[in-house]
């Protein structure tokens, strides 16, 4: 059993990496061979949007390290993600690199679906992550692995997270519970509150309509309701569109059909879009 350890901070021996290092350490102690990499060791360069990764299902033309990163990942059977929390949400190296993931997503087969992962961010102020979480669990169920846990502890000075005796604990029980799901007990740590997505347990949640919510990461629909004077969701019947059936229905019918269709109408889209290269305004 192998677990991997992702930080995705640019600080060395920050509070990220301390939090990683302690859950790394309880998978240890419970029988694991433990590595980490820092995310920000690698170069990662931006999405093109050529989508070759799908419709040619070949490794992505970008020449950075994303795919060797990637490729790392399917090499451990667990994975531990931290990433520090900039602005409300995890850093933007997190989120490069996750658009570079169309191709493990479908393209090359979702090697990782099913493995367990364990979500940590880090934070400075309580109140003041609120998509730290979401986007991390976003990263996570679209390469198909199965979150054991997600938590936010906070630190502001580096190191400080030492003083969150909950967080450190909650951190190595995480490292473990990595462990027991590699030996088939699969189960979620985190108290899942009533309002929270059934799939990925994010409380970050959309409203559709006065009476309805939509986990934006899952896609499932919840009835809004009362009972006993506290507000309910009734979550719906559809299915999490990161399961690999869901996965591999949007890519085939919905993305795929897109390509004949563009090469169908491309001449009269380069016609109609003549003004638009032909208008160039000037540099500031």
């Amino acid at each position: 059993m192998k677990v991997l350890g992702m930080v995705c901070s640019y600080r060395k021996m920050g509070n990220t990496e301390i939090a990683v290092k302690e859950a790394l350490m309880g998978a240890q102690e419970a029988g694991a061979q433990v590595a980490m990499i820092r995310l920000t060791d690698y170069r990662i360069e931006p999405c093109r949007g050529c989508m070759s990764c799908v419709f040619k299902k070949v490794e992505c033309p970008v020449q950075d390290d994303a795919h060797k990163v990637y490729r790392i990942l399917t090499r451990y059977d667990a994975l531990v993600l931290g990433a520090p929390t900039y602005l409300l949400g995890p850093t933007g190296i997190l989120k490069t690199f996750m658009d570079r993931g169309m191709g493990f997503m479908y393209g090359y087969g979702r090697e990782l679906e099913g493995r367990p992962a364990l979500s940590i961010a880090t934070a400075g102020i309580p109140g003041w992550e609120s998509y730290a979480l979401p986007v991390n669990a976003l990263f996570l169920r679209a390469l198909g692995y199965f979150i054991v846990d997600q938590f936010v502890i906070y630190g502001q000075g580096p190191g400080e997270v030492i003083y969150q005796e909950e967080g450190m604990r909650r951190a190595k029980n995480g490292g473990r519970a990595l462990v027991e799901a590699l030996r088939g007990e699969k189960r979620y740590l985190g108290e899942a509150a009533p309002f929270s997505c059934p799939y990925c347990h994010n409380t970050l949640l959309q409203f559709t309509n006065s009476t309805k919510v939509k986990c934006p990461n899952c896609g499932i629909v919840g009835k809004l309701g009362i009972k006993g004077g506290r507000c309910t969701i009734e979550w719906g019947e559809a299915p999490d569109r990161w399961i690999e059936k869901q996965v591999i229905w949007h890519f085939e019918q919905q993305v795929l059909p897109s390509g004949p269709r563009f090469m169908e109408k491309r001449r009269e889209i380069r016609d109609r879009t003549a003004p638009y290269r032909d208008f160039s305004p000037p540099a500031p």
